[in-house]
């Protein structure tokens, strides 16, 4: 968990530095707010790993597990983590399709590390954590999340057209102000946008949480939280892991 985390500190700050010139528009991209959130997520995830073992540390001499209530630090990871690995999927699926339609394949050599790791190595850092961590995924949690966060962005969207905030490049066809954010994501094409946000919504976040749930449940091992039970760590249901009380466990996560 040390070393995912520090991975994801490190291209975060070089990101960060990479692209200092464009100040505060660095914000307006949800490619970067998701790589932010991701971020926050690998720390907090080896935080609550490193919590979590010295819990069981203090447990060993008890023949019993110990029931807590869940902290409010795990409540937050859980939703990070049901936004940040189906939207980063999601993101980088619709760069790299807009990408290939509008770039020959020889122009991959002029992509810069950083770029490649933001929209695409870093994809699968995050699939590595997935996999070898026992964070529970839940399809109808992760609709709900991947949903609610597609429309606040979907939101600030239409604030920055309508308030002509423009991006830290110029862009064809319109006034730099007037620049959307995405040139495939432009509301000046109100239908076509419309149907792309409707296609993300009621489509790419359903399907890829599916895909999820698949892997936590099919792909992943299995642990006992305590003698005589069985953990599953993802399903393709909508069943909600118990969050009222919790067996201290750092192994899940």
């Amino acid at each position: 968990r040390g070393f995912s985390a520090s991975v994801f500190v490190v291209h975060q700050l070089a990101h960060f530095w990479a692209s200092r010139d464009e100040g505060l528009f660095y914000f307006i991209y949800v490619t970067h707010w998701t790589m932010i959130l991701g971020t926050i997520s690998e720390c907090l995830l080896f935080h609550l790993a490193s919590k979590g073992m010295q819990q069981m540390q203090e447990m060993l001499p008890f023949p019993a597990a110990r029931r807590v209530e869940t902290p409010t630090l795990v409540r937050i990871e859980l939703v990070l983590w049901h936004i940040v690995h189906p939207f980063s999927l999601i993101v980088k699926s619709l760069y790299w399709a807009s990408w290939v339609l509008e770039n020959p394949l020889e122009d991959l050599q002029k992509i810069s590390y950083l770029d490649f790791y933001t929209h695409g190595f870093g994809q699968f850092w995050l699939l590595l954590s997935f996999l070898l961590s026992n964070v529970p995924f839940v399809m109808c949690t992760g609709f709900g999340w991947c949903v609610t966060y597609a429309l606040i962005f979907i939101a600030w969207s239409l604030v920055h057209f309508f308030t002509k905030i423009g991006t830290p490049e110029p862009c064809d066809g319109y006034l730099q102000n007037e620049c959307p954010i995405y040139s495939k994501f432009d509301w000046h094409k109100p239908q076509l946008t419309t149907v792309i946000a409707l296609l993300v919504c009621l489509v790419a976040c359903p399907v890829v949480c599916t895909f999820y749930a698949t892997l936590a449940s099919r792909c992943r091992g299995r642990h006992d939280v305590q003698e005589g039970s069985e953990n599953k760590t993802g399903t393709g249901d909508c069943e909600e892991p118990k969050v009222e009380e919790i067996t201290v466990d750092a192994t899940a996560l």
